[in-house]
């Protein structure tokens, strides 16, 4: 495996951070184009999209110059955060996990933090941060990014600020709430939400780690960019589904409206200018017709999005392979949920 480099640090399992990021790209120039164009004159490479209509999951589609079959098994990056959310929400819901408790609650020991991205096992790096920060942070923080984490540091890791004071994307949060999920079900990760998750809800292809299943049918980083196999589960980033099976996804969390509410409860300020907020594991567009939940992932190679409404319960999922797929996602928003969409002004999908 080759080393990471910052670049890969940042994209792994999420765009850089806002601060990190030198301009917008401003991919509303694509809408209003068919979908199909916009993947041959970009050069995308396979990209599976699947839609909701009043809940439900229409048929898979699939373009690109490689012929991929409807399938086929994507790589989601940040899409595996919305997906982790679901799973602790649920355990909030249960009465297992407090919202407003302090870290340090569920991990009074401190919290074993490994600096490498792709690897958590013994003899990597690693630092300790102890249960004194973690009672500054809340478990709410993790899940709606205002813990003051990172988005990944290869060092030691603590708050940038103070938790619950502002909005930073934090891949390092959900990993920390990983570990969390953990302590409190006694399970380890990536069967609990095969378990819990992927087998109640029908998702048969979908994992947080590489299985030899996926042999043949998963598409590889397209374009010359340096793809990863996730081997331990990251909850920030290791996820891999197919289109089918994260719209299943969509269609139970828009049909459960404890659940829903509760991701929707108290939103924070994501980006002022752009009107963009974030709840519990979402992004938040507010619009005339109610609120649209939304998360885009960025892995090196691998560019997707996902945007559903709870009113309506419409939406879709985008799946690609290529750096330069995350186009595709403005013209499919118009397509499915037609209006102005802030979201696609915003940096965090550059």
């Amino acid at each position: 495996m080759r080393p990471l480099t910052r670049r890969h640090l940042l994209l792994a399992g999420a765009a850089a951070s806002p601060l990190l990021v030198s301009c917008a790209a401003d991919l509303r120039r694509y809408q209003g184009q068919p979908v199909a164009d916009v993947a041959a004159r970009l050069g995308v490479c396979a990209a599976a999209f699947a839609t909701l209509r009043a809940g439900q999951v229409l048929p898979i589609e699939v373009v690109g110059s490689c012929g991929a079959a409807p399938d086929v098994v994507f790589q989601a990056a940040s899409l595996t955060k919305p997906v982790v959310a679901y799973g602790a929400l649920r355990l909030v819901l249960a009465g297992q996990l407090d919202l407003q408790a302090p870290v340090s609650h569920y991990l009074p020991q401190g919290y074993v933090h490994y600096q490498h991205v792709l690897r958590r096992a013994p003899g990597d790096a690693r630092d300790t941060v102890p249960a004194s920060t973690l009672a500054r942070i809340s478990v709410a923080s993790l899940l709606n990014h205002t813990s003051g984490l990172p988005n990944w540091t290869s060092g030691a890791l603590a708050p940038g600020f103070d938790p619950g004071q502002r909005w930073r994307y934090s891949g390092e949060g959900y990993v920390l709430l990983q570990t969390v999920m953990e302590a409190i079900t006694g399970v380890p990760f990536a069967p609990w939400m095969e378990a819990q998750v992927f087998a109640p809800l029908g998702m048969r292809d979908s994992s947080l780690v590489w299985k030899s299943a996926y042999e043949g049918r998963a598409v590889h980083a397209h374009g010359g960019a340096s793809g990863v196999t996730w081997r331990q589960p990251v909850a920030a980033a290791s996820l891999y589904t197919t289109a089918g099976d994260f719209a299943r996804l969509l269609a139970a969390f828009v049909s459960d409206e404890k659940l829903c509410g509760l991701a929707l409860s108290a939103p924070v300020v994501a980006d002022k200018d752009l009107s963009l907020e974030w709840g519990y594991g979402w992004g938040i567009e507010r619009t005339q017709a109610g609120p649209v939940l939304w998360q885009w992932g960025n892995n090196p190679g691998f560019r997707n999005f996902a945007m559903v409404s709870p009113t309506t319960r419409d939406g879709f999922v985008l799946l690609t392979n290529s750096d330069r797929g995350m186009a595709l996602a403005a013209p499919l928003a118009q397509r499915v949920l037609p209006g102005e969409h802030p979201v696609f002004q915003s940096p965090l999908l550059g």
